[in-house]
């Protein structure tokens, strides 16, 4: 009664936090002006896995008396195996490091400077951990695709061929394809439902004109709270159709190559098997079902078409700035991580050099 009298139980981050990392977490996760907020639904589910493992390991330890030795020591006890003899688990503690900078940086940002995050921060600035994930090498080539298209067909899967062609043609994500199932509860308008799901983010017939000109938004553009419907919410970015020789060639497999042969609305990709857009699981054990049976090797996946179609570019002599607007990508920078020709250009060069030396 005198808590409600006084204004109810405080919510604000400085409430919520009494100098421990559990506390520090859970203003990261709960406070309105979070990044975390921000997250789409499975970036947030990860987000919120790793938390709960740093909750539980160092929950009770206080911001105010942490030092650089103490991440030495959390960082060691995060790559160690689960079980004796098992492989160091670095990806993994360095994740859980990643982790920990996100909620000091938004702790000495919320939070009074007492707190002890910006100490935090700075002694995180100073200190390097060894670990992350491997940059990727694969990537998937034109011929590959090709093959896996020619299976999913074989195994009557063409909505796998269709959504791989759209992939290595456009240079796509997944999820730009085949969409993401999410909960009701997250933000979102969308007429695909299913159960206490909904789908969003993927390829639609409506987005499709007349002459064949696809405008759809791509989906690392958008964040969670502006998963809508909407052309303005995110990067839109066109594709002609036509002029994707894959591409014409599964939809020619649906009806003859007018707009008017295909439905007007609703997901382009649909599972055969239940008549809803794929689940992300589900499609890829699929499609690695088909690479199998194409003999793809194993290393390379479903999400290396992207690359694929930049490298196939790079090696065509396409400028890095044009490859780049295929992309969707800001910087030249990001759109280097996808360029994987190096070796093929070094034997290229080698091939050109020993060809200069002969008399």
């Amino acid at each position: 009664m005198l808590r409600w009298g006084n204004g109810g139980v405080k919510t604000d981050s400085a409430s919520i936090f009494d100098g421990t990392i559990k506390s520090l977490s859970q203003v990261y996760q709960t406070d309105p002006d979070s990044p975390f907020k921000g997250l789409r639904y499975k970036s947030r589910l990860r987000y919120a896995n790793r938390l709960e493992v740093i909750e539980t390991a160092l929950g009770d330890v206080r911001v105010l008396n942490i030092t650089f030795r103490d991440f030495k020591r959390w960082y060691e006890e995060f790559a160690t195996p689960d079980e004796p003899g098992g492989r160091r688990m670095t990806p993994r503690a360095y994740d859980l490091i990643v982790q920990l900078k996100l909620i000091f940086r938004f702790g000495a940002l919320a939070l009074p400077k007492l707190s002890g995050c910006s100490d935090v921060c700075d002694i995180l600035d100073k200190m390097e951990f060894a670990g992350g994930w491997r940059k990727r090498k694969e990537y998937l080539t034109y011929q590959q695709a090709l093959l896996v298209c020619e299976e999913a067909h074989r195994r009557g899967w063409h909505s796998v061929a269709q959504a791989q062609a759209f992939m290595i043609e456009c240079g796509l994500r997944q999820k730009d394809m085949i969409g993401e199932w999410v909960p009701q509860s997250e933000p979102g308008v969308t007429d695909v439902l299913k159960g206490d799901h909904k789908w969003l983010m993927g390829a639609r017939w409506e987005e499709i004109d007349a002459n064949f000109i696809w405008k759809h938004r791509l989906s690392k553009s958008v964040k969670g709270q502006n998963a809508i419907m909407d052309s303005e919410a995110g990067k839109t970015e066109e594709f002609d159709l036509t002029a994707f020789p894959m591409v014409r060639a599964e939809l020619e497999r649906i009806a003859p190559f007018e707009r008017c042969n295909f439905p007007a609305s609703g997901p382009i990709i649909v599972c055969e098997l239940t008549g809803h857009p794929w689940s992300t699981s589900e499609f890829r054990r699929r499609w690695r079902q088909c690479a199998k049976g194409a003999g793809i090797p194993d290393n390379v996946q479903n999400r290396d078409s992207r690359s694929g179609a930049a490298t196939e570019a790079e090696l065509s002599g396409v400028p890095r700035e044009k490859v780049k607007r295929l992309l969707g990508h800001s910087n030249e920078e990001t759109t280097e991580g996808y360029q994987r020709a190096s070796r093929e250009i070094r034997s290229e060069i080698a091939r050109m050099r020993a060809a200069k030396r002969k008399p």
